[in-house]
């Protein structure tokens, strides 16, 4: 061969080598750059896998705590209860300050949290949900809420604040009694007083009437109640001839009657005493005597005085202390006589009647008048020690708290003459 020939097979030959070289160098580096991915891929699933054997120990950890507080409170109902008794006392401590009924919502921009508040870590979640406690943020959808709060229970709260009233209710429908049907009549009351219906006609003024008689006895029937007591007496025959128509006394201490004074009597002011006397014997006793109750002395006091022939009369004041007599004779004995003894407050006149005639007058002055006290006729009670007694008959005894003129003197004794009806 010659040179050139040969020069030109070397150099061919080198070209074939350098290409040879290059495409193995390419394959070489591409199977590096493989390997090199599917490492990179490995480890990648690798790591992916981890983290999901990490997702599971937490899930397997919540699931085990969640067992154990299910199991400590007994059922989901009990463990859901005290989940709502702490946060009734988050409520009441103030921890949950807007969003409830009542206060004012948060601010748009604080309800929504932003990208990088969602992808916060634990810690920082928690320290969100101190700055906005009613709205927290959304938890990652393989996590587990427990039902105490997967916590440990923390010390005891302060005591609640009292509660306000609520508002007063409402008044319930009226009930039925029974069946509606009206019981059984009680018993029948006692009997009112028998006011005879001519007292309705009288001059004002009456707040006493005792007929004295076989009827009535010591009864009031004026209506105001003060019904006397009666001690050793008897009945005779009336100022108009009625039998039975007049109470008798005996002439003795304990011959009398007794009667009450619930205030109808006290005639403070202005006064008229009045009655039928028939006396049988001469001696001294008292018609109609206030009495103060367990003293010796005197209220107003209207009597025979002192030989059975005179008729007398004394005012006294609200202390017992007594004012001028005013005594008339006139009286006679075994006979019905109308007697009557006034007293005028503003002329300070006291008078004396008899058959309604006046036979006696005497300016005692102004004075409120001793008539507060119970009442005793025929003879004082015996704690006074007095043994003066009225002996004789005595019907329809009458107080006015008026002075009564001589013409109504006059009527009531026409209208008692024949007996009470």
């Amino acid at each position: 061969m010659s040179s050139e020939k040969l020069l030109g097979q070397r150099c061919s030959g080198s070209r074939r080598d350098r290409s040879q070289v290059s495409v193995g160098s390419l394959g070489l580096v591409l199977s590096l750059g493989l390997a090199t991915v599917v490492c990179v891929v490995v480890i990648l699933e690798l790591n992916k896998v981890n983290s999901e054997l990490t997702s599971l120990k937490i899930d397997f950890a919540s699931l085990k705590a969640r067992l154990e507080a299910e199991k400590g409170a007994g059922s989901l109902e009990t463990s859901f209860r005290e989940r709502l008794a702490v946060v009734e006392t988050r409520i009441q401590d103030g921890v949950y300050l807007s969003g409830w009924e009542g206060n004012p919502k948060p601010n748009v921009q604080t309800d929504i949290a932003s990208s990088s508040e969602k992808n916060d870590t634990e810690g920082n979640n928690a320290l969100s949900e101190v700055n906005y406690p009613r709205y927290r943020q959304k938890r990652s959808a393989n996590s587990l809420t427990l039902p105490v709060g997967g916590c440990v229970q923390g010390p005891a709260g302060r005591d609640g604040r009292d509660g306000r009233d609520g508002l007063p209710g409402r008044d319930g429908a009226p009930g039925v009694s029974g069946s509606g049907e009206a019981g059984p009549a009680g018993p029948p009351g006692p009997p009112g007083p028998a006011v005879n219906s001519s007292l309705t006609n009288l001059e004002p003024g009456l707040v006493g009437y005792w007929p004295l008689n076989e009827e009535h006895g010591a009864r009031d029937v004026s209506g105001y109640g003060n019904d006397g007591v009666t001690f050793s007496t008897g009945v005779a025959v009336g100022p108009g001839g009625e039998t039975g128509g007049a109470m008798y006394f005996h002439g003795a201490p304990g011959s009398r009657v007794e009667f009450p004074n619930n205030g109808a009597l006290d005639a403070r002011s202005y006064i008229t005493l009045q009655a039928w006397i028939y006396p049988q014997e001469t001696g001294t006793g008292p018609i109609f005597n206030y009495q103060p109750a367990g003293s010796t002395g005197y209220g107003v006091h209207f009597w025979i005085n002192p030989t059975g022939s005179d008729l007398f009369i004394r005012m006294s004041d609200r202390n017992a202390q007594l004012k001028e007599i005013l005594q008339r004779p006139g009286i006679t004995q075994h006979e019905w006589q109308f007697v009557t003894a006034t007293y005028h407050r503003t002329s300070g006149v006291q008078k004396l009647y008899r058959n309604a005639i006046e036979i006696g007058s005497h300016n005692v002055g102004a004075a409120d008048l001793g008539a507060q006290f119970p009442v005793a006729m025929g003879a004082r009670p015996p704690s006074t020690g007095d043994t003066r007694a009225y002996k004789g008959r005595i019907a329809h005894m009458q107080v006015y708290n008026i002075a009564l003129t001589q013409a109504q003197i006059q009527e009531a004794m026409e209208r008692t003459r024949s007996g009470y009806k």
